[in-house]
């Protein structure tokens, strides 16, 4: 990753990061840990000023409103906690993205400028997924 980009990402993680994975950690009842693969998050086709805005539509809010949903009574909360190892953040799967739950790790693995207003459809995406295997 170039200087450039390392300089964006190190200014989301101080600017953005702290009041985001705050909010994911109140939502899931616990902290949560979080593994994300900035260098595949980096989009070079947008400017990079919608980075910030993508990394949280994307990624973070669906995530954070996904885990509110889940933990929205005890029986939920108990089996996140139980069962959620990690996170992951990542764009490998391209256009068609992919949201997947499998031993323990939720894996976001979607572009992170594109559709970024979608954010009701990837927390019903994740909510669907979590539910299905909790």
């Amino acid at each position: 990753m170039e200087l450039g980009h390392k300089r964006k990402v190190k200014e989301f993680e101080d600017d953005k990061m702290p009041s985001l994975t705050e909010s994911l950690d109140d939502a899931a009842g616990f902290e949560v840990d979080l593994d994300i693969e900035w260098e595949s998050l980096i989009d070079e086709r947008v400017d990079e000023e919608l980075w910030f805005e993508g990394w949280t539509k994307v990624y973070f809010q669906p995530t954070i409103d996904a885990f509110a949903s889940i933990c929205r009574d005890e029986l939920g909360q108990e089996a996140l906690q139980a069962d959620l190892e990690s996170v992951v953040f990542k764009n490998e799967a391209g256009m068609t993205g992919d949201i997947s739950y499998e031993d323990g790790v939720l894996t976001v693995d979607k572009e992170p400028c594109t559709n970024m207003d979608k954010v009701d459809k990837r927390t019903e995406s994740i909510v669907s997924v979590l539910e299905s295997s909790l």
